[in-house]
C-alpha cells in the first residue's frame, strides 16, 4: 500500500523526529538524576531499578509486537546481546550515572558530544561508512564532526560575556578531584557506547527483530548491573528515598523512556540508517541542555554557550546531508543494478 500525504512525511521524518526527542528526553533525565543524586541516593542502585523496568517494558512489546517476524534465537545471538548489554549498560549507564555524581550535566552533555567523531571513525575503520575525502560528500561529514567539535571545545574553554543573567541559586560545583573521576568515567563510557554503536549494527543484520533484541540486551546488562552493584554498595543503599515522589518517576522515566524506548530506538535507528546518522543527533544534548539550565533552572547563559550550540546544530546539519545524499546514492545505483539488463554486452 502506497503511503501519501501525512503518512508519507512522517515515514521520511520518523528518523530525525525520534532521535531529537530521544536527546531531549536523555537531557530531562539528566537533570533529574543530578537532582536525586544530591540528595544522597545511590546511583548504582537507580541504574538497576530502571533496567529492571525497562527489561519487564520491552519485553512485553517484543512478545505481543514481533511474534510473528521473531528469528530463533541461537547461542550466537545470545553471546552478543551478552556483550551488547555489557557495553551500554554495565559500562556505559552505569559509568555516565555515577559520573552525575562527580561532575554536572552539562559537561556531561558535552562529553558525550565525542562519540560523534569516535563513531565515524570507527565506522570508516571497519567499513560501515563510505568515506570519500575529496567529494563534497567526504567534506561534508568532515566538517560536520570538525564541527559539532569545535562547538563542544567552544562551550568548555571560553566562557564569554554574560547573555543572561542567573535567576536561580548558584550552580552545581565540584571539587577538582571530583571533576577528575568525573572525566575519566565519562570517557570510558562514551568508548563503551561507541563500541556498541558498531557492533549493534552488524547484530540486527543478523538478528533484524530490534524489540526482541534489545530486550535480551536489557535483560543481561541488568543481570550484570545488579552482580556488580551488590558488590560495590552495602545493601542500606538499596532502600531509596521517596522525597516526594521525585525518585519513583525518575526510576519509571529512566526505565521506560531513557532506557527501554531509548535503546530500541537507538537500535532501530542504525539498522536503517547506520551508526554515523544515528550518532549525529548526539550534540543536540548539549543544545538541549543548555536551554534547560537557562529556561528551566534558571543558570546563566554565556556567549560561549550560545555560539558552541550554533556550531553544534551546523555540524549536525552538514552531516544529515551528507547522509542522506549517501541514501540517494544508494538509491540510484540499486535502481541501476534491477533495470540493468541480465546479459551485459
Amino acid at each position: 500500500m502506497e503511503l501519501r500525504g501525512i503518512g508519507l512525511w512522517f515515514e521520511i521524518s520518523k528518523p530525525y523526529l525520534f532521535l531529537t526527542l530521544n536527546e531531549l528526553c536523555l537531557a530531562v533525565f539528566m537533570i533529574l538524576i543530578q537532582s536525586i543524586l544530591s540528595k544522597g541516593v545511590n546511583a548504582l542502585a537507580i541504574v538497576v531499578y530502571e533496567h529492571i523496568v525497562a527489561t519487564i517494558v520491552i519485553s512485553l512489546l517484543a512478545f505481543f509486537l514481533e511474534r510473528q517476524k521473531r528469528p530463533p534465537i541461537s547461542v550466537k545471538i545470545l553471546c552478543y546481546a551478552f556483550l551488547l548489554g555489557l557495553l551500554q549498560i554495565t559500562l556505559c549507564q552505569l559509568l555516565l550515572t555515577t559520573a552525575l555524581g562527580f561532575i554536572g550535566s552539562s559537561y556531561e552533555s558535552i562529553g558525550l558530544n565525542l562519540q560523534t567523531a569516535v563513531i565515524f571513525v570507527l565506522a570508516v575503520i571497519f567499513g560501515q561508512e563510505k568515506f570519500r575525502f575529496w567529494s563534497s560528500n567526504g567534506q561534508a561529514k568532515i566538517w560536520g564532526v570538525t564541527s559539532s567539535a569545535a562547538g563542544v571545545l567552544s562551550t568548555v574553554l571560553w566562557t564569554g560575556p554574560t547573555v543572561l543573567k542567573s535567576t536561580n541559586f548558584p550552580s552545581f560545583q565540584v571539587a577538582t578531584d571530583d571533576v577528575i573521576v568525573g572525566v575519566i568515567l565519562i570517557v570510558v563510557g562514551v568508548l563503551a557506547t561507541c563500541f556498541w554503536n558498531i557492533l549493534v549494527g552488524h547484530v540486527t543484520r543478523m538478528y533484524p527483530a530490534e524489540l526482541s533484541l534489545t530486550a535480551m540486551m536489557s535483560f543481561f546488562g541488568t543481570i550484570q548491573t545488579a552482580i556488580v552493584t551488590a558488590i560495590v554498595i552495602p545493601s542500606s543503599s538499596w532502600e531509596l528515598q521517596w522525597d516526594g515522589g521525585l525518585v519513583f518517576v525518575a526510576i519509571l522515566f529512566g526505565g521506560i523512556v531513557i532506557t527501554g524506548l531509548s535503546y530500541y530506538v537507538m537500535t532501530w535507528s542504525i539498522h536503517k540508517r547506520g551508526p554515523v546518522f544515528t550518532s549525529a543527533f548526539t550534540p543536540l544534548l548539549i543544545v538541549f541542555s543548555f536551554l534547560l539550565d537557562t529556561i528551566v533552572l534558571g543558570d546563566s547563559a554565556h556567549l560561549g554557550s550560545i555560539v558552541g550550540a550554533f556550531l553544534v546544530v551546523v555540524g549536525l546539519y552538514l552531516i544529515l546531508w551528507a547522509k542522506a545524499d549517501d541514501m540517494k546514492k544508494n538509491e540510484i545505483s540499486d535502481d541501476l543494478s534491477v533495470n540493468s539488463p541480465l546479459i551485459q554486452p
